[in-house]
């Protein structure tokens, strides 16, 4: 009685006072009751468990790529790493011969390791569409590398009624639409001139990077465009057995421009946790 005596006598410092009382009766209260170090040991027990597994997805993931490198270590030998201007590009030559077939058992080992996982944000595809339409009509867009098919499904979510088409090595390739079992280096004779946007994110697996920008190009319409997603992970320093091709977003326009008739018209860029940077080039009408 004597203590809300006290306080009324200055409210807002009774109110105050009342309050750091409470909060130091509830600590002594549930310090006496072995709570708060419960709940501490609960909460510690948590984050500890949270970076264990951070820590195991890590080395589950370092320990599976193994399988690419193993591959390539038992046909091919070392991993050798060739550098030129501006890109680094992993070579798959055996006495002097390319191994395809070594190329292709990577790939498709990297492909069905990484099959559930999705690269490509919905965000990115739809700016790149927007881009598109904003000079003309787009009906029929050709996506290269496209592992489950996210790709198809935003580009449809993006412009209704559109014809898109997405390529992959792998057998898994069946198991989803709109998709193809394809290597990206080849040409179909039915894809020359005929699709308004070519889209890849997977640019970075191919062996012969000139070789595969001169087919991308020719399959892009007069007046559509190329979109070549760059990030990170496709930089000269992250190349290794299943990424074999690394090259900077400038070289990669120099690439694109010596090996091709398209030109750069403009780069979007998207800042997610990764930022990615989106060449776009443009064929002549």
């Amino acid at each position: 009685m004597k203590l809300y005596f006290f306080y009324s006598k200055t409210r807002k410092f009774s109110c105050v006072m009342t309050r750091k009382l409470s909060d130091t009766l509830s600590r002594n209260f549930f310090h006496s009751c072995g709570m708060v170090s419960r709940m501490n040991a609960r909460m510690a027990s948590a984050n500890c468990f949270c970076r264990t597994r951070s820590i195991l997805e890590k080395i589950k993931k370092l320990f599976s790529r193994r399988v690419e490198q193993d591959i390539y270590r038992q046909t091919i030998g070392d991993v050798k790493v060739q550098s030129f201007s501006g890109y680094k590009l992993v070579s798959y030559e055996k006495d002097g011969q390319f191994d395809y077939e070594a190329y292709r058992r990577v790939q498709e080992a990297g492909n069905k390791r990484k099959l559930n996982s999705v690269f490509v944000l919905e965000e990115v595809i739809h700016g790149i569409a927007d881009h598109a339409r904003s000079s003309g009509v787009v009906r029929r867009v050709l996506c290269h590398g496209t592992r489950n098919a996210a790709e198809q499904g935003f580009f449809k979510g993006a412009i209704p009624g559109v014809d898109v088409i997405g390529t992959e090595i792998s057998e898994t390739a069946t198991q989803f639409p709109d998709t193809i079992q394809w290597d990206f280096h080849d040409l179909k004779d039915e894809w020359i001139n005929a699709f308004d946007i070519l889209y890849s994110n997977s640019w970075d697996h191919s062996f012969d990077p000139e070789k595969l920008f001169k087919a991308w190009s020719s399959c892009v319409a007069p007046g559509g465009i190329m979109a070549l997603e760059h990030t990170s992970r496709h930089e000269p320093g992250a190349v290794n057995a299943l990424d074999p091709f690394g090259v900077t977003l400038e070289g990669l326009v120099d690439l694109v421009s010596v090996n091709s008739t398209l030109t750069k018209e403009a780069i979007l860029t998207f800042e997610a946790k990764r930022p990615r940077r989106i060449v776009i080039f443009r064929k002549p009408t």
